[in-house]
């Protein structure tokens, strides 16, 4: 999963940002995909999209945590034209919508002027190369950072199981758990960085987080490949022909993986909590690693047709949304901000002061905009809409356009705050970079969700400048 730094030389490297050369390919991409799909107009708008996204906020020696934060958002709203064009199906037809490739277009039209502003907010204030990252690295004391995650490994699993009645303080915990992902991406960027005695240990602990994700409801088993990628690009932010060439059979092997996961994650998680309808493991780890061996041995081409469909389906997020842009406002009227206030309520408001507030259930709210019915929480199911679906109902589709820069605005000062804090070691602000943005919401995410991810990390990164990140950032430097 991890490979030694391979930088190449000068003449055989090429920069995403500012490349010509790479923005015509990928324009030109767009277009022979815009040939043999049904929306040509819409494919060559997402090319042009991928495209302002990637030369914005792609910035050498950062950690392109914005960058896949916006990547992700692109693939749920673009995907949406890939699925419609492998089943063969128009999007109003798939969605039981109207002017669905409209749509699909105004969003990315958004996304893009979101990532254009993003890059004139989020400024660092230095500009980093290879040795100032390799001079951090070497500060570090390895067998600390090692030691410090071992014990936040077995500290956070119990203190957010204990906290699991309390949902307002488990949020809190969950936010603190950042600190095992931070301390995982340090020992990471230690292995590119420098020669450590200690390289077989961090290889042996990323390849235990990436197993033993499975045995967990939510598989987190991708966060880890994210972590693994982030953090290399970081430190090799340049590509050259033979490292390509060795990217393309690691591509296809995690694009068929995907598709054997996508096959048999329904059924995986059925087993897990053994039809408790709960997000809960009921069976051993032997048992449930079985299970997957037995799936693997029975993957064919037909589970193989499945598992794509089932992937591409879950890669788009414009469902709900496209069935909500029918029936609003010709069938419900615009809540004229409603939802955004209720949520500011919700998420500002403590339970105490108010007996009466109700629980997050976002599968209700989708029943009532799209008309369709979903389990709600009691039922242990959560279908969201996306947060902007909740700003289109709120303000329509133009004037959706204000909070969603506001809520851009603050992710790159955000952003900036933690990557030009100067306190602490270079690794430990990336590592802390790249697990709070990674873990913030994404396109599909309730606008609940989304904005109280914010609120929660910004408590977080308050009690850990007074409480923590000063004693952390020195226990695990080097003495020496």
């Amino acid at each position: 999963m991890i490979a030694s730094n391979n930088f190449g030389s000068t003449q055989e490297q090429f920069k995403l940002k500012d490349n010509t050369s790479f923005i015509t390919l990928l324009l030109f991409a767009s277009v022979a995909y815009g040939l043999f799909s049904q929306y040509l107009w819409v494919s060559v708008i997402g090319g042009i999209s991928l495209a302002v996204i990637i030369s914005q906020l792609w910035k050498p020696y950062i950690p392109p945590v914005l960058l896949y934060l916006f990547g992700y958002h692109w693939i749920q709203i673009f995907g949406s034209v890939i699925y419609a064009d492998y089943l063969g199906k128009p999007l109003d037809v798939l969605y039981d919508s109207k002017e669905a490739e409209v749509l699909v277009a105004a969003t990315l039209g958004q996304l893009t002027l979101m990532a254009s502003f993003l890059s004139r907010v989020f400024k660092p204030a230095f500009s980093p190369g290879l040795d100032t990252l390799k001079a951090a690295a070497e500060k570090l004391d390895t067998k600390k950072i090692i030691t410090a995650y071992i014990v936040t490994t077995l500290i956070f699993p119990t203190l957010i199981a204990i906290t699991y009645s309390n949902s307002s303080l488990n949020q809190l915990v969950q936010s603190f758990a950042v600190l095992r992902k931070v301390l995982l991406m340090m020992l990471i960027f230690t292995f590119f960085l420098k020669k450590t005695g200690y390289r077989n240990m961090i290889i042996l602990i990323v390849v235990l987080e990436f197993v033993l994700s499975f045995v967990s409801y939510f598989s987190s088993f991708k966060e880890v490949i994210f972590f693994v990628v982030l953090t290399y690009l970081t430190v090799n932010p340049y590509f050259d022909n033979k490292l390509i060439l060795r990217l393309i059979p690691i591509g296809i092997f995690l694009v068929f993986f995907m598709v054997f996961w996508s096959s048999v994650k329904g059924g995986y998680r059925a087993f897990l909590n053994q039809g408790s309808m709960k997000q809960e493991v009921r069976v051993s780890t032997g048992d449930a690693f079985d299970y997957l061996g037995e799936k693997a041995t029975e993957f064919d081409t037909d589970s193989f047709k499945t598992g794509g469909e089932v992937l591409l389906h879950r890669m788009q997020y414009m469902q709900q949304y496209s069935t909500v842009y029918a029936r609003v406002p010709d069938i419900i009227e615009h809540s004229n901000g409603e939802n955004l206030s209720s949520t500011i309520s919700f998420l500002f408001l403590p339970r105490f002061l108010n007996p009466n507030k109700s629980r997050l259930d976002p599968s209700t709210k989708t029943s009532y905009y799209t008309g369709r019915q979903y389990k709600n929480a009691e039922q242990g199911t959560s279908i969201s809409m996306g947060y902007f679906c909740d700003l289109y109902i709120d303000f329509g589709i133009l004037l959706m356009i204000i909070p969603l820069m506001i809520i851009t605005f603050l992710i790159g000062k955000a952003a900036n705050y933690i990557v030009n804090n100067k306190q602490y070691n270079l690794i430990f602000v990336y590592s802390l970079f790249i697990g709070i943005f990674l873990s913030m919401g994404t396109f599909e995410s309730d606008i609940i969700f989304y904005l109280g991810s914010v609120r929660n990390y910004i408590v977080f990164m308050i009690l850990g400048k007074i409480f923590i990140f000063a004693w952390l950032n020195k226990y695990v430097t080097s003495n020496r």
